[in-house]
């Protein structure tokens, strides 16, 4: 198969989505974090179900097939609030306020733009839990990496720390298949963010400094501050900062794909964007997957439809 190492990225993530879900939206150790996938509890939804992450991440990957169209992605993204396309059960539930306003507003007026990117209130997690298939994606070469991270980004959280958490998430998950280090990916991913002085005053002025490399602070130094940081440092919250932090903080305190979306899902609030993200990211790091999570997984038929129309694309790794 072509697209093996997007195969992998995303039962990785699917099923950190679906662990998460049934404890979305608790506060944080208000409730225990069963071994096993469990059901009908935030969303009252079977074991193994994925939420709107996953959905609007297998949109993104559908419109990808086609050449490169922005329209196409947004187009998925109304299938997806209007008649349930790429969802498990056909049910939509918990769409981010961000996410679906944008979609409204392009179904609207049928412009593709970057959605409020002067509004500093734009900053959520909704286009962060979608990016990251770019990471295995092969763009044309009038573009950048970053112009198509940005471009995607933008479709649903237009401001500039959106675009910026974006484009590091999908710079460390690009690390990880050579590397198969998170620590090691993570300095990686630090230095290419930091590339110029300009990306490094970004940064600093978008509530991201913490992975600004300076005079001060070295790569080593960024690292050891999300390893100093307690637990009650650690927001879960949908802000796309938040759940930056979130994110890395669970991938440096764990050492396999079954303790790290547990411990993401124990954080409370946000769990299944945490969990998905930190699974995407520890697919690589860690060789197995829990054989009982994968079981359990829903709709995987609808997970493996995208899979191979992606393998015949070719456009996927």
């Amino acid at each position: 198969m072509a697209a093996t190492m997007l195969r992998r990225a995303l039962y990785g993530f699917a099923m950190g989505d679906a662990f998460g879900v049934p404890y979305e939206f608790k506060a944080r150790d208000t409730y225990e974090v069963k071994a096993e996938m469990v059901g009908y509890q935030t969303h009252f939804q079977p074991a193994g179900t994925w939420s709107y992450d996953t959905s609007l991440t297998l949109a993104t990957i559908n419109a990808l097939f086609e050449p490169y169209e922005l329209v196409n992605v947004m187009d998925n993204f109304v299938s997806y609030l209007d008649d349930a396309a790429f969802t498990p059960y056909q049910d939509v539930f918990d769409v981010g306020i961000g996410t679906r306003e944008a979609i409204l507003t392009y179904k609207e007026t049928h412009e593709v733009v970057p959605f409020k990117a002067d509004d500093d209130m734009n900053n959520g997690n909704g286009a962060l839990m979608r990016i990251w298939p770019v990471a295995f994606y092969d763009f044309t070469a009038d573009l950048t990496l970053e112009d198509v991270i940005d471009q995607l980004t933008g479709l649903t959280h237009g401001h500039r720390r959106a675009r910026l958490a974006s484009r590091f998430f999908v710079y460390l998950l690009r690390m990880m298949p050579r590397v198969k280090n998170i620590e090691r990916a993570l300095e990686m991913a630090i230095r290419r963010s930091n590339r110029t002085a300009m990306e490094t005053a970004a940064l600093e002025t978008e509530d991201l400094g913490w992975l600004a490399v300076t005079d001060s602070q070295s790569v080593q130094d960024v690292i050891a501050t999300i390893k100093r940081w307690a637990r009650t440092e650690v927001p879960s919250t949908g802000y796309v900062v938040d759940t930056l932090k979130a994110v890395l903080w669970t991938l440096l305190h764990t050492t396999s794909y079954q303790e790290a979306v547990m411990m993401a899902a124990g954080l409370g609030e946000d769990t299944d964007t945490i969990a998905a993200l930190v699974g995407v990211i520890a697919s690589f790091a860690y060789d197995e997957f829990p054989e009982a999570w994968f079981d359990a997984l829903g709709a995987k038929d609808k997970i493996e439809r995208e899979l191979i129309l992606a393998d015949e694309s070719g456009k996927f790794a």
